[in-house]
């Protein structure tokens, strides 16, 4: 299992590396753990990439990390990407779930964080749908899956991801997760610039398909909220196929897939 403490050394690694890629902490979980953000050059045109929203979906930690290791060596040889953009990288929105699901103290289906809240429900984005129509599925409280929290944002972990957002003005964000093999585009009646042509470029990058979230599933997630306050270009890329937590085994077929759709992320222009 790729854990917290692979993810830092790892990070810890690339920074030692790359002079133009550093750290930062973007704010605490429930349990006190970081949730960092790797910084990989100096643009003004920010991206902002995330991972492991949901506990049983740590797989996408490792996807997003070997990306980032890619792009250094990328921007090593072709450093006008550095003077263009700056990739903000956070691997592990929600580590204390990610543990708890590799150390077993919660089942493999956990995809919440340490107080039983779905972190990527919590977001403001019409949550009072979000919460009804997690009610009228049987998500009334705290759990392993579908809880939406007692108000937008009451946990550490979805505020951080608010506050650094606003804070470093992303352009675009991307959010992985899993699992399907498809690529989320589009919310409500927003049409943020740029948005479809550059989710026909992941879908063509890949063989994953663009298509609608059923509206059931939709409302208060981080993709929601930022296309929403922001109108710009949000995606969620629902990374493999299979039952979560997916097995460590298929890293490398998901990899291989999801990678054009990564490297279509930073081809915005500013």
């Amino acid at each position: 299992m790729y854990s917290f403490e692979m993810m830092t050394h790892a990070m810890h690694k690339i920074t030692q590396t790359y002079a133009f890629a550093t750290t930062e902490t973007i704010g605490t979980s429930c349990l006190g753990k970081p949730i960092y953000a790797l910084c990989i050059g100096y643009g003004a045109t920010a991206i902002g990439y995330n991972a492991a929203h949901h506990a049983n979906e740590w797989l996408t930690t490792p996807l997003l990390m070997q990306f980032v290791e890619a792009y250094c060596r990328f921007c090593e040889e072709n450093t006008d990407y550095l003077q263009r953009f700056t990739l903000y990288a956070i691997p592990m929105v929600n580590p204390d779930g990610v543990e708890a699901v590799q150390n077993g103290t919660r089942p493999p289906h956990w995809k919440a964080n340490a107080r039983g809240v779905d972190l990527n429900s919590n977001y403001p984005a019409s949550w009072e749908t979000a919460r009804q129509n997690k009610h009228a599925q049987g998500y009334t409280q705290a759990g392993a899956i579908g809880y939406v929290g007692e108000r937008p944002l009451c946990e550490p972990e979805s505020s951080a991801m608010v506050a650094y957002t606003q804070l470093r003005d992303f352009a675009l964000t991307l959010s992985l997760h899993t699992q399907g093999e498809e690529i989320y585009w589009r919310y409500r009646h927003f049409d943020p610039p740029r948005a479809q042509e550059l989710a026909a470029n992941m879908q063509n990058a890949s063989t994953y398909l663009c298509v609608d979230v059923p509206d059931e599933a939709s409302h208060g997630g981080y993709r929601d909220w930022f296309i929403e306050a922001f109108n710009r270009p949000g995606f969620t890329i629902e990374c493999g196929l299979g039952v979560n937590p997916l097995p460590y085994e298929d890293f490398d077929a998901i990899y291989e897939k999801v990678k054009g759709i990564l490297w279509a992320g930073v081809d915005v222009k500013d």
